[in-house]
């Protein structure tokens, strides 16, 4: 009897498409397949705002529905259930092809009885060196045993009985390794041409720890990747080496540690900038600029946040100060007090609902133009609310210097 376990319905398979050009017809999104945004992106429960999604942040697919032009996507939340939040559908694009995620990909297509869609990707993973003999070594049992059920479903069984050992073989032999995610699939696989098989081989792993290593490899990928779309490189951090420790052989486990630590190195570096910058006079601007930079690589470092709080009074002043005729008069706007107050409070509610508010001088008055547009959309701002918004970001900063 095939196993699915939870965790099956985050990683499966997908089709490669994502409509761009307005003379092509749409193209659709398979389940199970890996994308990435195209664009920063709200995720939606509902109809309704639940997390942000920065451009390049990956998914795996649970269903597009083309006639409401959006994808549904799993998020992990951290009880570790999973919900599905959409996204439109051309904010996305397929993840990019590498030997890992095709080996990946055809052995869970083996898994799901997707039989030749699971040898061409088989093959393609060969093409790499780096995952040739792995790849080859997997590809050679799963066409063998595919061969075998062509001639059980021809009167005979025996010849499936024996090549389905090499497969119970080889999933042993991936633990081994630290393979596990690729070990269950390719167990699971085995359990599919099993069914109904009279003296069939039985798996040689120990199913419930193997499953549970997959399951805390699979949230813990997926819950990182969340984290670091939210800039939380320490919650990332610990994810991740919970994920490694159950499945140490992934290479897109390591690949997404090895960034986070960069990450980690970058937001540590900037902490120590900002320290020394604030001991000067004319220092502190430099030194919340700093510290801003520093949390943009870990908002949840605790020695940037500290430092944050200790200055807040100052950052406030840099990034939303209050309308006062003292501020009017410095950016020698005619706009009203009224007008530029609904702006302050609009920047101020509105836009923390998915971020800090950043420095007024991290960007010119075009650029603050372009990413207040991006966020009216995604925030539901009226026309009105957003010009309110640019009001106010242009005195504030003009006000400043």
């Amino acid at each position: 009897m095939v196993r699915a376990p939870f965790h099956c319905t985050l990683i499966a398979s997908l089709a490669l498409a994502c409509g761009v050009a307005s003379a092509a017809p749409p193209q659709f999104f398979s389940k199970g397949h890996p994308v990435q945004l195209t664009r920063s992106e709200s995720l939606m429960l509902d109809g309704r705002y639940h997390a942000g999604g920065p451009k390049g942040q990956e998914f795996i697919v649970l269903q597009h529905d083309q006639r409401r032009g959006i994808v549904f996507v799993p998020f992990v939340k951290d009880d570790g259930s999973v919900i599905a939040l959409s996204v439109p559908s051309d904010a996305l694009e397929p993840s990019p092809q590498d030997a890992w995620s095709d080996l990946l990909r055809g052995v869970e297509s083996f898994r799901d009885g997707q039989y030749d869609q699971a040898r061409r990707f088989l093959l393609r993973a060969a093409q790499e060196e780096e995952y040739r003999a792995l790849a080859t070594s997997i590809s050679a049992r799963v066409n063998a045993a595919l061969i075998a059920k062509q001639r059980a479903d021809a009167g005979q069984p025996q010849m499936l009985t024996s090549a389905l050992q090499p497969l119970r073989d080889g999933a042993e032999q991936l633990t081994k390794i630290g393979h596990y995610t690729l070990a269950f699939a390719l167990d699971q696989g085995a359990d599919r041409l099993a069914a109904g098989i009279a003296g069939a081989p039985q798996s040689k792993l120990n199913l419930p720890e193997v499953n549970q290593r997959v399951a805390t490899a699979t949230k813990g990928l997926a819950r990182a990747r969340q984290a670091l779309a939210l800039h939380k490189s320490h919650k990332a951090s610990s994810l991740i080496a919970e994920a490694r420790k159950a499945d140490p052989a992934r290479p897109d486990l390591e690949k997404l540690e090895k960034r986070i630590e960069a990450d980690l190195k970058e937001a540590e570096e900037r902490f120590a900038a900002a320290q020394s910058m604030r001991r000067f006079k004319k220092g502190a601007v430099h030194a919340l600029t700093a510290i801003e930079h520093g949390l943009k690589r870990a908002a949840d470092h605790p020695k940037l946040l500290t430092l944050r709080k200790e200055m807040e009074s100052l950052f406030e002043e840099r990034t939303a100060p209050p309308v006062t005729p003292q501020l009017i008069s410095a950016s020698g706007s005619s706009l009203s007090a009224k007008v530029l107050e609904d702006g302050h409070r609009l920047y101020t509610t509105r836009c923390t609902e998915c971020h800090e508010l950043e420095l007024l001088d991290s960007k010119s008055m075009p650029n603050w133009r372009t990413a207040v547009a991006g966020m009216a959309r995604r925030a539901n701002l009226t026309p009105a609310e957003e010009a309110r918004i640019l009001d106010y970001l242009s005195v504030a900063q003009s006000g400043l210097k």
